[in-house]
């Protein structure tokens, strides 16, 4: 006889979204704006300027400019706030937030950079002065220490 179990997995999370359309509730402006603290600055301002000061993503392209000195479209700044919101809502961005300091400092660094600040590996090689291969290991071992930490994450 053949026995059939169904396995039952956890659903996995789909990532925040936010519809930057719509009033966002207080509560979650202020947690966004107080988690902001940890991002880059031009990505803190970003957040900041649309929860904290209620300004909308086309009102802030109008006035954002990069430093060679065309203005950045609305759309691509707003694609660029959804990947900070998205990111901002990882449990690898909770647990970095909440332990960082407490490691040796490659390995905070390269937690800082590449999880709170966005950097990809080679980025944050070349911003830390570090090889991408040391920069890989301590982000993997982060990425460990996190799987380990955080229920039902399995990378």
């Amino acid at each position: 006889m053949i026995s059939t179990t169904s396995t039952t997995h956890a659903p996995t999370p789909q990532p925040w979204n936010v519809d930057l359309r719509k009033r966002v509730l207080r509560s979650r402006a202020d947690t966004l704006v107080e988690r902001a603290a940890l991002l880059s600055k031009e990505e803190r301002l970003l957040v900041e300027g649309v929860f904290r000061d209620g300004r909308t993503v086309t009102q802030l392209a109008r006035v954002w400019r990069r430093p060679e000195g065309p203005r950045i479209e609305a759309k691509s700044l707003q694609r660029r706030l959804r990947r900070i919101l998205r990111r901002m809502h990882t449990p690898e961005f909770a647990f970095v937030a909440k332990h960082r300091g407490a490691w040796p400092p490659p390995m905070d660094r390269v937690a800082t950079a590449c999880i709170l600040h966005g950097l990809t590996l080679r980025e944050a090689s070349l911003e830390l002065g570090l090889s991408v291969h040391t920069v890989r290991r301590n982000f993997h071992a982060v990425l460990a220490l996190c799987a380990a930490h955080v229920p039902g994450d399995s990378r």
